[in-house]
């Protein structure tokens, strides 16, 4: 499994176990409500999974791993410089990334025609940083089995 998939996986399936991920499809095509994030430990290093309904009962999720909050630039800083945790990636300029997070990744969950991570390998798989420390435990964990959706699937653009 590709690496990124395989930290959304890991992400999706910690959030679905928290309650705070659905994977029912909602009635109607908007957005929703549901939007959100966690904090959780996943592989054994501290991670924020976060989710955003897109409409047509997709969510955008993401998940930043081995991410050091007290270390984030944008930590304490107040109005909307300040990290609130809604974005894809982290509020911080990229080059800074390396001081407080380990990799993100982001994908499409489906669920209104199936239940599924879109795309195949890293296709559909965006946001992606990978500090270089941790290419090699990310490599090492384990490809995780999917808890009610697949890790891979259609993409109709």
């Amino acid at each position: 499994m590709d690496i990124y998939r395989k930290l959304l996986v890991l992400g999706m399936n910690e959030a679905i176990k928290q309650g705070g991920i659905s994977l029912a499809a909602p009635a109607g095509n908007g957005p929703t409500d549901e939007d959100g994030y966690l904090f959780a430990g996943i592989a054994g290093y501290p991670s924020v999974v976060l989710w955003e309904s897109i409409s047509y009962g997709e969510l955008r999720v993401s998940v930043w791993w081995n991410y050091d909050h007290s270390k984030h630039p944008q930590a304490e800083a107040s109005g909307n410089q300040r990290e609130t945790f809604c974005l894809s990636k982290p509020l911080a300029n990229r080059v800074q990334y390396r001081r407080f997070v380990g990799a993100t990744a982001s994908a499409w969950l489906e669920r209104k025609t199936g239940r599924y991570l879109m795309g195949r390998g890293r296709r559909y798989v965006f946001d992606t940083y990978l500090r270089a420390d941790m290419k090699e435990k990310l490599h090492a964990i384990p490809d995780p089995k999917p808890e009610g959706y697949e890790a891979e699937g259609r993409f109709f653009f």
